[in-house]
This record gives C-alpha cells, sequence and structure tokens, in this order.
C-alpha cells in the first residue's frame, strides 16, 4: 500500500472511530476531567478515554501496554513470539511468554467450543487469500486444498510447565481473531489497578467501556450498520462495564469478477463463511471472549449460535442477515434499540 493510500486509509478508520466515541462519550457532571488519544497500534486505530483523570504518564502506558502485546503477537514482525512459533514449526517447542501461552490456550478452547470452526492454525489458508492487503485475490483451488490439509488446531502442542507451544510441520497459528479482545482487557486491568473508574477502550471497533455513563446510566454504542461505510449505524446497545465486539463482511473484503469476497474463512473448505449472515455483534464481560465469540458465532449460524450463547454467562448477541433481518439473544433485546427503519427486528 502506498503512503497515500495508508493515509486515506487511516483517516476514514480514525473518523468511523471519532463518531463510535461520540454515540459512547459522555461529559460527566461528577467528573469533568478526561483525557484522549488516538494512535495506529496492532494494525489498526486505537482510540482511549479516560475520565476522571489528565495524566499522559497513564495514557502512555497504556499504549506502552498495548504494543508490548503486539510486539508478542504480531504477525508483521519477524522477531514476534508468535512469529517465531510459527518459524520454529516442526523443529520443536517454543518458550513463550505468558501472555502468548494465554491467548494460544484459550484460543485452542474455542476450537473446541465451535467444533473446528474457530481455528488459529488457519493461518496458511489466510494468507493465501491475502484479504486486507494489495495482493487479495481468490486462490486456485489445488493450491487452497493444498494449504488446507495444515489445519489442524488440535494438533496445537502446549506445555504448561514451560509455556511452550510447538507446532507440526509446515504450520502456523494467527490470533487476529482473538489478540484484540485480550489486547483490551489488559488494558481495562492496568487501569482499574491505577484508580480509573470510567473509561472508553476501542481497538479498531473492538468496545471496551468500565465504569458508567453518569450513576444509573448506561453508554450507547453504536452497531455498525454492515452495508455502509463505517460511520453508519442501525442501532445502539446501552451497557456499563462491558465490551462490544461485532464481526462482519464489511470488516476486510475485496471483489473479483463481480463476487465480493469477506475475511471470515470456513476451517473445512477454505472459502468465506457463505450463511446468509452480514455480522454479528458480541456483548460479554471480558473482550477475549467477545473477541473469539464473534468469529464463533459467525460461523456457526444464528439457530447454533442462540443455542450456544443460551448455555454462557453473561453473553448476549445481535445477528445481521443479509437481507437486514436482526435476531438478538433473550438478554440483547433489552438493552438494544435498532434507529434505522431499513432493519427489522424478528419476533420470533
Amino acid at each position: 500500500m502506498n503512503k497515500m493510500k495508508q493515509v486515506k486509509k487511516i483517516s476514514q478508520i480514525a473518523m468511523a472511530l471519532i463518531i463510535v466515541l461520540t454515540l459512547s462519550a459522555c461529559q460527566s457532571s461528577d467528573m469533568d476531567e478526561s483525557i484522549s488519544d488516538t494512535r495506529f497500534l496492532i494494525g489498526t486505530i486505537v482510540s482511549i478515554q479516560l475520565f476522571g483523570t489528565e495524566d499522559e504518564d497513564l495514557m502512555n502506558g497504556c499504549f506502552e501496554l498495548i504494543e508490548a502485546i503486539d510486539n508478542e503477537m504480531s504477525l508483521t514482525k519477524e522477531d514476534s513470539e508468535l512469529s517465531q512459533v510459527n518459524a520454529n514449526a516442526g523443529m520443536g517447542p517454543y518458550k513463550v511468554s505468558e501472555d502468548t501461552y494465554y491467548v494460544v490456550e484459550k484460543a485452542l478452547e474455542y476450537g473446541d467450543l465451535s467444533k473446528g470452526g474457530f481455528d488459529i492454525t488457519l493461518e496458511p489458508v489466510i494468507s493465501l487469500w491475502g484479504i486486507g492487503t494489495e495482493e487479495a485475490a481468490v486462490p486456485d483451488p489445488l493450491e487452497l486444498s493444498k494449504e488446507l490439509e495444515r489445519v489442524d488446531y488440535k494438533k496445537v502442542k502446549l506445555n504448561e510447565e514451560d509455556q511452550s507451544i510447538e507446532l507440526d510441520e509446515n504450520m502456523a497459528i494467527n490470533l487476529g481473531g482473538i489478540a484484540k479482545g485480550y489486547t483490551a482487557d489488559v488494558v481495562s486491568k492496568y487501569l482499574k489497578e491505577k484508580g480509573i473508574t470510567k473509561a472508553i477502550l476501542n481497538l479498531g471497533g473492538n468496545i471496551l467501556i468500565i465504569g458508567e455513563k453518569e450513576k444509573g446510566t448506561d453508554f450507547r454504542v453504536g452497531l455498525q450498520n454492515p452495508f455502509e461505510s463505517r460511520n453508519e449505524y442501525f442501532g445502539v446497545v446501552e451497557v456499563s462495564n462491558k465490551t462490544v465486539v461485532t464481526s462482519g463482511i464489511y470488516e476486510r473484503n475485496f471483489e473479483e469478477d463481480g463476487v465480493t469476497y469477506h475475511h471470515i474463512l470456513n476451517t473445512k473448505t477454505g472459502y468465506p463463511v457463505d450463511n446468509g449472515l452480514a455480522a454479528v455483534s458480541v456483548i460479554a464481560e471480558t473482550s477475549i471472549d467477545a473477541d473469539a465469540l464473534s468469529t464463533v458465532l459467525f460461523v456457526l449460524g444464528i439457530e447454533d449460535g442462540l443455542k450456544l450463547v443460551d448455555e454462557l454467562t453473561g453473553v448476549e448477541c445481535i445477528y445481521v442477515t443479509s437481507d437486514g433481518l436482526v435476531t438478538m439473544s433473550q438478554g440483547a433485546k433489552a438493552i438494544t434499540t435498532i434507529t434505522d427503519d431499513a432493519f427489522t427486528l424478528n419476533q420470533e
């Protein structure tokens, strides 16, 4: 991507995130002090707004944490722990930090929960498609089939005693579907330990809310319209001390021969999931869970996804189909308002 295109892309994302924060932000009568900052990290725009403080060191501490985790789990940095795990595939176990070990361990649990629908070893297939880069293209079927043979999260070997990860030869893992959520949780924990009781964290659209807007009043977080640019919303969800994460076909995609291909791939076929869904939003207590579940629920589809949410504690979801039908879990109905008449709530 040339510099002009990159600047344009960053500006568009930044504008979208500003609008998210506008929907969510507050000017509290009992907490007038606030500070905010926006930086490009972990491959996206990260915006943080803290209330009740103007401590620049505290803000810098947040971004230092984010950068540290990115240095562990980024695939764009050759010396990151994750890159080294992949580089050592077939060569024995590779020791990693507590952060990386925990996220991989958690990701494997979601592999089991989704019966393989969420698979961090899909990296060879993800790279083949190149979605999100200028080289994005529909891969050759034979090459795709070959890369799929390398995908199986159950082959990832973890050793808790020395916190090492071992991959079979030619395997590779990608934590893009869970690392941002974990990062948000780490920053949230840090802020709470520093005495912050109200904040908005926005990691590329992964929203985490600390505290209430005002006493007894929730924050309002916009739900992205999956059919429009990233500054349009079809509804709002009212939350406090929660995280809201959305996965959808609008996030990263490309068009070839009149067909649009998105980045959420079927782990069995290697092609984008095609189940009539446009987006899934997850509301949860922790962002690592919401991040992974947004992909899991998209892959599972509405019926199986709602069944899974019913079995989980503190998790709600909002499905949007390609024709604008909105289906919510029972708890989500009480906190969500559809604001765009083009969308219809499923009453069943």
